[in-house]
C-alpha cells in the first residue's frame, strides 16, 4: 500500500484538477484522494447550491475525508490556490506527515486582492450583495488569469470542467477584515510537519509575493520559486518535474516515519 495523500483543489475546479499529479504519484508509489469540495460538481442547479457555502464548510468536508482513509498513517496533504489554504488549516487539525502548497491563496492577514489579480472577479464584485452569489469568470478572464502559462489549445477543455465557486468563500478570502467569522484564517503554530511551498513568477491569482508571505508563516518550510511559471501548476509543461521534485523532498520524511513512528 503506497502512502496516503490528501489532495485539495482551488476555486472553480473539482477533484479531477488534480488528475495528472495524482497520475504522476501514483507512478511513484503513492495513494492519492483528490475529493471534489461540497457542491463542487456538474450539475444544473451548482451554482445554487455553492453559493453561499463557507470556507468553514469546506473545511469540514475535508475533516471528514480524512477521517474515513482506510490506512492509520498521518496522511500527506497537497493543496492548490484556496486549496493551499484549505490545506494549512486541515493540516492545524489532523496532523499530517507533511505539507504541501501550491500557489497557495493568502490567509487571512496576508494581504487583500492584489491589483494584478482584482480582474479576474470583475464584474462579478460590482454587483450587490455578491458574496452571496456563485461566480465563474469568463473565458476571457479565466485565460488571463488561470491559465498563463498552459498551451492555448488547452484553454477550452479547462475551461469546461471549471464550476461556479461560492461567493462567501471568495469574500472570505479576498476581503478578510470583513468576515466575522475568519473563515480564512490560519495558525500557524500548530502545524508542526514539514512544510513544501511553491510558488510562480507569472502567477497573477496568488502572486509570488503573496506566496513566500505563507512560507514564511512556517519556520520549517522549503520555499520552491518557478519565475517562468504561471498560477496552473498543478498541469502545465513543468508539472512532471514538480512532483518529482516534491517526491524527492517527501522520501526522507517518509522513511523517517517508517523508522520511528513519528513525522
Amino acid at each position: 500500500m503506497g502512502y496516503p495523500v490528501i489532495l485539495i483543489h482551488g476555486m472553480w475546479v473539482t477533484g479531477e484538477a488534480f488528475k495528472r499529479v495524482a497520475t504522476l504519484m501514483k507512478a511513484r508509489g503513492y495513494d492519492c484522494v483528490a475529493p471534489s469540495l461540497p457542491a463542487h460538481d456538474a450539475s444544473p442547479d451548482q451554482p445554487l447550491k455553492v453559493g453561499r457555502l463557507s470556507l468553514k464548510d469546506y473545511l469540514a468536508a475535508l475533516e471528514r475525508c480524512a477521517a474515513e482513509l482506510p490506512d492509520g498513517r498521518p496522511p500527506i496533504i497537497i493543496g492548490h490556490s484556496m486549496g493551499g489554504l484549505l490545506a494549512q488549516q486541515l493540516a492545524a487539525r489532523i496532523s499530517p506527515l507533511a505539507l504541501v502548497l501550491l500557489t497557495p491563496a493568502p490567509a487571512a492577514g496576508i494581504g487583500l486582492l492584489p491589483r494584478r489579480n482584482i480582474g479576474a472577479f470583475m464584474p462579478w464584485m460590482l454587483r450587490r450583495p455578491f458574496w452571496r452569489e456563485a461566480y465563474k469568470p469568463a473565458f476571457a478572464r479565466a485565460q488571463r488569469y488561470a491559465f498563463r502559462g498552459l498551451p492555448e489549445d488547452r484553454h477550452r477543455a479547462t475551461y469546461e470542467g471549471m464550476v461556479h465557486e461560492s461567493g462567501r468563500a471568495i469574500f472570505e478570502i479576498g476581503l478578510w477584515p470583513l468576515d466575522r467569522q475568519h473563515a480564512a484564517a490560519v495558525t500557524p503554530q500548530q502545524v508542526r510537519c514539514p512544510v513544501y511551498v511553491v510558488s510562480a513568477g507569472r502567477d497573477w491569482l496568488t502572486p509570488a509575493d503573496q506566496v513566500r508571505k505563507t512560507a514564511r508563516l512556517y519556520p520549517q518550510a522549503t520555499l520552491r520559486h518557478y519565475p517562468d511559471r504561471a498560477h496552473w501548476v498543478i498541469d502545465d509543461e513543468d508539472t512532471e518535474e514538480m512532483v518529482h521534485s516534491i517526491c524527492g523532498w517527501l522520501r526522507p520524511i517518509e522513511q523517517k516515519q517508517a523508522r520511528h513512528g513519528t513525522a
